[in-house]
């Protein structure tokens, strides 16, 4: 049989039933060849790693960048949504005066909803005097002989509170509660951007809402 040779190192030839191995110098063109793509390969590999180290180490500064977990007065920081990230100093002025009068109608909110509690309450009492009642005329008796007593004459401020379902009443009480929630947890978020002059701005607001409305519908 012929013999046959395989490049790089081994050459092979079949004779009665024998194989014989021995080692042959591969050509001086392969060598180069493949020394120069295995360099090739190593450099890329190389640069490869060293633009993913740079691309994260980016990343990971640019996300300190934009949340700094310590009060800071450093513009730019995202509020509520990505497109909204005030940086100029007119649109942090003027940000700050939106915190200021959404905490001002976040204590109005507290002062309408008792408001609301006590209008609601006046008028279940209301519902529940004018509704006419019926007892037993005698204890010891049957039960059929019934009296039916007028409404009472007390002041429905005085009557005891009442747990009925209103549609209209409880209607408007989730209504308020949403609101109120919607405002807390805007104003917490924009809390939680530890920016100082969003949240002076907030105390603020709470403190000049209070003394405005802090006494409506307290009962004393």
């Amino acid at each position: 049989m012929n013999d046959f040779v395989l490049w790089p190192s081994i050459a092979i030839s079949y004779k009665q039933h024998e194989i014989k191995l021995s080692t042959a110098s591969p050509p001086l063109s392969w060598i180069m060849s493949h020394s120069h793509s295995d360099s090739g390969m190593s450099g890329m590999d190389m640069s490869g790693s060293s633009d993913n180290s740079t691309t994260s180490s980016s990343s990971s500064s640019m996300m300190m960048m934009m949340m700094m977990p310590y009060l800071h007065f450093t513009k730019g920081d995202i509020l509520l949504f990505d497109t909204v990230a005030p940086s100029s100093p007119g649109a942090i002025f003027a940000t700050c005066l939106i915190m200021f009068l959404l905490s001002i109608l976040d204590r109005y909110a507290h002062a309408a909803r008792r408001g609301l509690e006590r209008q609601l309450a006046l008028r279940a009492n209301q519902l529940i005097v004018n509704y006419p009642t019926t007892f037993p005329e005698d204890f010891s008796a049957t039960g059929k002989a019934s009296v039916t007593l007028p409404a009472a004459e007390s002041n429905p401020c005085c009557t005891p509170p009442q747990s009925r379902f209103i549609l209209s009443h409880d209607l408007s009480r989730g209504v308020m509660t949403g609101f109120e929630i919607t405002l807390h947890y805007l104003l917490m978020l924009v809390v939680m951007t530890f920016n100082a002059s969003y949240i002076i701005s907030i105390i603020l607001g709470a403190v000049v809402g209070e003394i405005a409305f802090g006494r409506l519908h307290r009962g004393y």
